[in-house]
C-alpha cells in the first residue's frame, strides 16, 4: 500500500535501514577496516556509469575483512547510503575493484596470472557482490525485521578455487 511503501521509504531516507553485504575485491587490502566517504555521481562522458566527483551525492561505506587470499581479499561491506552502484564505484576508487565487474573495474579481471582462476570469473558471469543482510523496522508493528541470506552457490565455488 502507499501507506507502507511511505513508511519503509522514510526508514531509507532516514538511514534505519541496515544493508550489508559480501564483496570478493582485487588485491590484498593493507587494513583489516577501514571508512569510504566520497561523494558518487554521474559519469559526464558516460551517463551509465557512476564515478566519485565532487559535484555528487555524498555516500558512504565501511569495510572490514572477512577473509585475505594472496591476491584477493574477501570483504563484509556496509552501506549507510545507497547511491547507484556505490560498492563498486567506491572499491574500484580505493583500488579494490570488486571481482568479476566489468564495468569499474578497469579490466583487472584480465590481469589475473593463474588461468585457472580467470576463466572461474567468466564462468561466474557475475560480479562478486553478495547481499547478506537487510533489516528494518516492520512499518506497521515497529517490531525490528531481519533477513540473511548465505552466499549463493557459484559465488561459493568461486571461493574454494582460490
Amino acid at each position: 500500500s502507499d501507506e507502507i511503501h511511505e513508511a519503509l521509504s522514510e526508514q531509507f531516507r532516514e538511514r534505519l535501514v541496515y544493508k550489508s553485504y559480501v564483496a570478493l575485491v582485487h588485491g590484498p587490502t593493507e587494513q583489516n577496516s577501514g571508512k569510504i566517504d566520497a561523494a558518487i555521481g554521474r559519469n559526464k562522458h558516460n551517463r551509465l556509469r557512476m564515478k566519485v566527483a565532487g559535484h555528487g551525492r555524498s555516500a558512504l561505506t565501511l569495510w572490514k575483512v572477512r577473509q585475505r587470499f594472496t591476491k584477493f581479499t574477501l570483504l563484509d561491506v556496509e552501506i549507510k547510503t545507497g547511491r547507484t552502484h556505490q560498492i563498486r564505484v567506491h572499491m574500484g576508487y580505493i583500488n579494490h575493484p570488486v571481482v568479476g565487474d566489468e564495468i569499474y573495474n578497469e579490466g583487472r579481471d584480465n590481469t589475473i596470472a593463474d588461468i585457472t582462476v580467470r576463466n572461474a570469473v567468466v564462468t561466474m558471469r557475475r560480479f562478486f557482490l553478495h547481499a547478506e543482510k537487510l533489516s528494518f523496522n516492520h512499518p506497521k508493528t515497529g517490531e525490528r525485521m531481519e533477513f540473511t541470506q548465505e552466499l549463493p552457490p557459484e559465488l561459493m565455488s568461486f571461493l574454494k578455487i582460490l
